[in-house]
């Protein structure tokens, strides 16, 4: 079952995350639960003293929290809240039951661990990019989603979180961020907007997510 479809039911109890708040901090108790993020972006940190934090991921709507802690007794990462956010708190049992009960929720929580690992999975393979571009431009097409199958109007796509949080998820440093992103603008291959971006050349940004070189478009005056 497709996340769009998924969207359409209601699961569990609805809970409002205000932004800034946190929805659950490390060693909470997990309390059988799991979170379906309805609307919102929130981020997943680790602690690490003296204020830093070990940004693990971005979460968006469509994500799931809590697969990581089946079984366990406490978190193992914070998530807080980077816009107004609206989750669904699923207990594992009511899962459970709703497997038993309708046929179509094999099918919902199969593409809810599909999901999942497909998003663990291009996390990992971000950062493992050699290239700082080649990093900053796999996660620019991360957040824009997959490309439209039928021509469509530009989309815009939010970056709620701060290039600090980028760069640290990244493992680079913010005037790297910040000097990357003003190339691509600049090539024309996106806006930047308030706390978002627009793809505007999929194809080029693509050719560099593969390695190819960046180099500066010079414009006719």
């Amino acid at each position: 079952m497709m996340v769009m479809d998924l969207a359409q039911y209601q699961l569990g109890s609805s809970l409002q995350v205000p932004r800034g708040a946190h929805l659950f901090r490390t060693q909470d108790e997990v309390c059988g639960d799991l979170h379906f993020v309805r609307s919102g972006h929130l981020k997943l940190y680790q602690p690490c003293g003296d204020g830093v934090q070990r940004i693990i991921d971005f979460v968006r709507p469509g994500d799931w929290l809590g697969i990581d802690t089946i079984g366990e007794q406490h978190r193992h990462a914070s998530a807080l809240a980077l816009t107004d956010c609206l989750i669904d708190v699923v207990q594992y049992r009511q899962l459970a039951e709703l497997m038993d009960e309708e046929p179509y929720s094999c099918d919902l929580f199969s593409a809810m661990l599909s999901r999942e690992i497909d998003r663990q999975q291009l996390a990992a393979a971000i950062l493992r990019s050699a290239g700082a571009c080649q990093r900053i431009v796999m996660f620019l097409l991360q957040r824009a989603g997959p490309a439209p199958q039928a021509p469509s109007p530009e989309m815009h796509s939010p970056l709620p979180m701060s290039r600090q949080d980028i760069s640290d998820y990244l493992g680079l440093t913010p005037a790297t961020v910040s000097r990357t992103l003003s190339v691509l603008k600049r090539n024309g291959w996106i806006s930047l907007g308030q706390r978002g971006f627009v793809v505007l050349s999929r194809s080029a940004l693509e050719q560099v997510a593969s390695g190819a070189p960046v180099s500066i478009i010079q414009h006719a005056a």
